[in-house]
């Protein structure tokens, strides 16, 4: 089964070569977005929006599943090699194509799934928006039509992702060894090393243009203790949470990295600094919003102290200086939540 699979996947291989460049780049709002609309307006427990590559189909947003990438033979993928629309497979254990699929024989043990075709601009398949659930189902017309709108939308965003903001033209400039090398593992944003680059681009950008910039850094309260109490796998999920918390919630322009530990960073361009308090603790809030569930019993309040730091039009400041501009204010935070005083971003 699995030659049959890669064999029909040979179309998608050579579509796939086009989307090389949205490879290993970091979360989006507007893919994850998406995939959470689908999540709900499907009632499924998984959507993902994936790109297929020469060997591999990478998951450039997911919600719901634990995944980051497949190889193509362990992927679904292979269904939409000669697909015009939309693809249902009301019942993987009933569908000769999936009955032994290692996503139906094993964990998570999908028992349905719909993808819908996303394409470039030659009309060849290059990846799919698609849902999972872990029981059989059918789709009315209703549905299915959400589906194709969700999809439709994907299209284009990745079509249109030539002709975005400086931060795509940032990542656009590196192969995609160097963006693998400069994204964070657990939280699938800019690493430290790539978060401090990018600052000083900033930098020198707002200086020539006389611009403002400011920046922000997080870090996640009582971090410590929730490791302690529930376990490094649970601290790793907080990280995750917040992480996609922070880029969801921030402009689509902003950069979001962690700079290690629970510690992240926002960069934000032509940002004076109201706005970026304003900014911030609006994120604070919506943040709080969502716990983390544990299990059906617990959950974890989501709490992170934040300080700002902004380059006047004109001043002159190094990366590390505005850096730690921003983590006093985060400290001066942190003290005055202790104390009971005013919590608003600094």
């Amino acid at each position: 089964m699995l030659d049959r699979q890669l064999a029909s996947t040979q179309t998608l291989q050579l579509a796939g070569l086009h989307t090389l460049d949205m490879f290993y780049t970091p979360l989006e709002a507007r893919f994850d977005r998406l995939t959470r609309l689908a999540r709900v307006a499907l009632s499924v427990p998984a959507a993902g929006i994936t790109l297929f590559g020469e060997n591999r189909v990478w998951f450039k947003s997911v919600s719901g599943w634990d995944v980051q990438e497949l190889e193509t033979g362990n992927s679904f993928c292979h269904l939409l090699g000669g697909a015009e629309d939309l693809l249902v497979v009301e019942d993987t254990r009933l569908d000769r194509r999936l009955r032994d699929h290692p996503l139906v024989e094993a964990a998570p043990r999908f028992r349905f799934y719909a993808g819908y075709p996303l394409r470039d601009r030659q009309h060849n398949v290059i990846g799919s928006l698609c849902v999972f659930d872990t029981k059989p189902r059918a789709l009315g017309p209703f549905p299915m039509q959400a589906l194709r709108d969700l999809g439709e939308l994907a299209q284009r965003e990745i079509l249109v992702n030539e002709a975005r903001d400086a931060h795509a033209q940032l990542v656009d400039k590196l192969d995609i060894a160097r963006r693998q090398a400069m994204i964070d593992v657990l939280t699938r944003i800019w690493n430290r090393r790539a978060g401090l680059q990018f600052l000083e681009k900033a930098i020198e950008q707002a200086s020539r243009e006389r611009a403002a910039l400011s920046i922000c850094v997080l870090d996640c309260d009582h971090f410590k203790q929730i490791n302690d109490r529930y376990g490094h796998p649970t601290g790793d999920k907080m990280l995750r949470k917040v992480a996609a918390g922070i880029v969801g919630n921030m402009r689509d322009s902003d950069l979001v990295c962690r700079l290690g530990g629970d510690e992240f960073m926002v960069i934000m361009r032509e940002t004076d600094a109201p706005t970026a308090r304003q900014a911030v603790s609006r994120l604070q809030d919506r943040l709080g919003e969502f716990p983390l569930r544990i299990d059906r019993s617990t959950s974890i309040p989501v709490e992170a102290s934040a300080g700002t730091a902004t380059l006047f039009p004109g001043q002159k400041m190094t990366a590390s200086a505005l850096i730690a501009i921003a983590d006093r204010a985060l400290l001066d935070q942190k003290a005055k939540r202790r104390s009971g005083g005013d919590t608003a971003a600094a």
